[in-house]
């Protein structure tokens, strides 16, 4: 069977985008995203990797990646799969943390694949009610919020540790910060290593060590990911590429297909 992928929004939680897709032959390279990315397989299985671990994620699990977090995923011995995602707004599960636990704001919601037949059933229907779009607003908001709440319960909450050789986390924050605000513009090494006040040579060792890609593959996951933010508000895809940095149109389009596999205007 040929790969497809669709792309939905859910108007009932604002920022949410679902994805529903069939693979055989594409698969996803080392990304990351900007919101929450919540997994189920209904059919096959995938073999991700995230968190210097890889999983098998297959019906009856679902598989939780948080913001930055490197992943990757193909079909588990090159076979068939189809998979269903949701990608929710940070804001959505940090309000949930802030009401559940009075330290929620120096933890972080780690990376999991949880065994959970009933959950995975029960996002599995979510999926579906969203997906068809045809539910009451009161419905969905209840079942959407209960899922949030089975999720973190079931979910590992965790101090967030510095590796050895890293950027400094005010160093890290800054570097993502600065690119945030200048992804329209062309970003080099030497500036991103002057944030730091390191060299070249230093600066990309603890970039490598803190995210697990270099800065350019790093930043250009970024801009996909920004252009995904922009074109669910119905922005032009030419608008879209040279708001993110994409100075060549067809080099947008081909970096967006093989990120999602589809077209920018197919999101």
């Amino acid at each position: 069977m040929q790969d497809t992928v669709q792309y939905f929004r859910a108007p009932d939680v604002p920022g949410l985008v679902l994805s529903d897709g069939h693979f055989s032959t594409f698969s996803f390279d080392r990304h990351f995203h900007l919101s929450y990315h919540i997994s189920l397989v209904v059919d096959g299985v995938q073999r991700q990797s995230a968190s210097g671990k890889t999983y098998l994620v297959g019906p009856g699990r679902l598989s939780v990646i948080p913001p930055d977090e490197m992943h990757d995923g193909s079909g588990y011995e090159k076979c068939e799969y189809t998979l269903k995602t949701f990608r929710i707004p940070p804001n959505v599960f940090t309000e949930e943390m802030a009401n559940a636990m009075d330290s929620a704001h120096c933890v972080e919601f780690g990376s999991n694949v949880l065994d959970d037949k009933p959950l995975w059933d029960r996002a599995c229907l979510l999926h579906y009610v969203l997906q068809r779009g045809d539910a009451s607003s009161l419905f969905v908001e209840e079942q959407w919020m209960d899922l949030v709440k089975r999720l973190m319960f079931h979910s590992e909450i965790h101090l967030v540790d510095e590796p050895e050789g890293a950027l400094a986390k005010p160093h890290w924050k800054e570097v993502r910060d600065y690119c945030h605000e200048n992804l329209s513009e062309k970003i080099s090494l030497e500036q991103l290593a002057a944030l730091c006040n390191l060299n070249r040579y230093q600066f990309l060792r603890r970039f490598k060590s803190t995210v697990g890609v270099t800065p350019y593959n790093w930043l250009k996951q970024l801009r996909l990911e920004q252009a995904c933010t922009l074109l669910s508000k119905g922005e032009r895809v030419s608008t879209v590429a040279a708001s993110v940095g994409f100075y060549d149109q067809s080099h947008f389009v081909h970096a967006f297909r093989k990120a999602y596999g589809v077209p920018p205007s197919k999101y």
